[in-house]
């Protein structure tokens, strides 16, 4: 078994460069090729996913052309070879799944996306959490100086004196000065 990478050529001269897809077309042929092969032989999409141990999710964007849904290159290729071997098929018949997603979403990988659990976990994220707890403890530490300049709030604690019922229960007061 030999490993190929897409930046050596390999023995034989070629490299894996001439298998990727060159248009939309080769993607729309691999996505039939793998429908009609899978309804040929008659398994279910839940089956496939037991016995090549990919994702339904992953099988579903397959069948039905979800190019955004697809996982990496890198996964993928491998997900292509199990469900070439899987499905009876060619080797590299299903290549064209292999559509580079550079082409289909020119997004840097780094959203700021606060809902993302990854944005929290990055330095980014740790930076942005301190800046806004710094400044949450400004804001009210400010505050309250505007209000005790308003005299709208005391400065003084508030003495409370312990006053006892006929029954023995305790009541605490507001001692009025």
């Amino acid at each position: 078994m030999a490993l190929n990478f897409p930046f050596k050529k390999s023995s034989t001269g070629l490299s894996d460069s001439n298998n990727k897809p060159r248009s939309d077309n080769e993607f729309s042929e691999a996505i039939n090729l793998f429908k009609t092969q899978r309804v040929k032989i008659g398994i279910s999409l839940e089956t496939l996913s037991k016995e090549t141990k990919i994702s339904r999710n992953v099988l579903i964007a397959i069948e039905n052309g979800w190019k955004k849904y697809l996982p990496e290159k890198t996964y993928l290729i491998s997900m292509i070879k199990s469900l070439e071997l899987k499905l009876n098929l060619e080797k590299g018949s299903l290549n064209g799944l292999s559509i580079q997603k550079d082409s289909i979403n020119n997004v840097s990988k780094f959203k700021l996306n606060f809902i993302n659990i990854d944005f929290l976990n990055s330095w980014i994220g740790s930076l942005l959490y301190f800046i806004i707890m710094l400044l949450s403890i400004l804001a009210l530490n400010s505050q309250q100086k505007y209000l005790i300049q308003i005299n709208s709030i005391s400065t003084e604690p508030i003495k409370m004196e312990k006053t006892f019922m006929e029954d023995g229960n305790v009541i605490n007061k507001a001692k009025e000065n």
